[in-house]
């Protein structure tokens, strides 16, 4: 039985795709592991006997062998960066054959090494993964990587997706709820939106019960909405503060502080070290 350290990941085929021409693609059989990202649109995802519906961040992971079917509105089409991958060889297949669209004519010679783990075998088919931005920011450079032409894209491209592996079977193992009403929380409060609003704005939005919404949140962040609140300016300060000149004064005014001291105060307290000498040291 293997572990999933042990994997060998190389790529077969990894690009961004928008469904334009049907809203019903039919099912196909997976010659290899395949992992599929949405970014956009409406529709569902067949696999197996089940079908699920897709939203922004669904992440469907579908193994070798496999029926499955997309479909997709006519309206607001589905749009998704896939990735097709081998696992557990270092000598790949020279080919780009990943699937096969018509079932009666499924041609061994293409299917992938299989190797027996337990990791692997229960990762979930569908997974949503807005609330880990990272996973989705890396996901997506993969893909970008491999349809490039650079030197070593291949090797590159296979030594990200082994970190990007491990750290999605940490978010499977770790099963933290998802609810779509506090997603949209985070995400407009990622979105630098919050110099209109506050926690009971917040709370009003998701259309939630007081207790209900602060449970939830938590649940899906591991915080408070005011100390997630708190993380992101945190993260942004530190960050405008590496990557720029601005003055401590209009940094606090750009995070929505109506006070430098305050600012200073919630820095100082968050690093252990004031805005000045954190730029200083670093």
């Amino acid at each position: 039985m293997k572990n999933i350290q042990d994997i060998v990941p190389t790529l077969r085929i990894a690009h961004h795709y928008k469904f334009y021409e049907s809203s019903n693609e039919g099912n196909r059989y997976g010659y290899c592991y395949a992992f599929h990202l949405f970014d956009g649109g409406q529709g569902t995802v067949t696999v197996g006997s089940k079908r699920y519906p897709v939203r922004r961040g669904s992440l469907f992971y579908i193994p070798p062998t496999h029926i499955h079917g997309f479909q997709s509105s006519h309206e607001d089409p589905l749009s998704s960066y896939n990735i097709y991958c081998e696992l557990w060889t270092n000598h790949p297949m020279q080919t780009k054959q990943h699937v096969a669209y018509n079932t009666a004519q499924i041609d061994s010679q293409y299917l992938t090494t299989l190797m027996p783990c337990d990791e692997l075998e229960h990762f979930p088919s569908v997974v949503q993964i807005q609330q880990h931005p990272r996973l989705v920011d890396l996901f997506i450079h993969i893909t970008r990587v491999y349809s490039e032409n650079g030197l070593y894209k291949n090797e590159i491209a296979a030594s990200l997706l082994y970190g990007w592996i491990l750290e999605f079977h940490q978010i499977c193992r770790s099963a933290q709820p998802f609810d779509p009403r506090i997603q949209r929380i985070i995400e407009k409060m990622e979105s630098h939106s919050w110099n209109q609003d506050d926690e009971i704005d917040w709370q009003h939005q998701s259309g939630l019960q007081k207790t209900h919404f602060y449970n939830l949140f938590k649940q899906m962040t591991g915080l408070s909405p005011k100390a997630y609140l708190l993380k992101i300016k945190m993260r942004r300060a530190a960050a405008t503060l590496l990557e720029s000149n601005r003055s401590i004064t209009d940094i606090s005014l750009y995070l929505g502080y109506a006070s430098i001291h305050y600012f200073t105060k919630q820095f100082t307290a968050y690093f252990g070290v004031s805005p000045t000498q954190f730029r200083n040291r670093h």
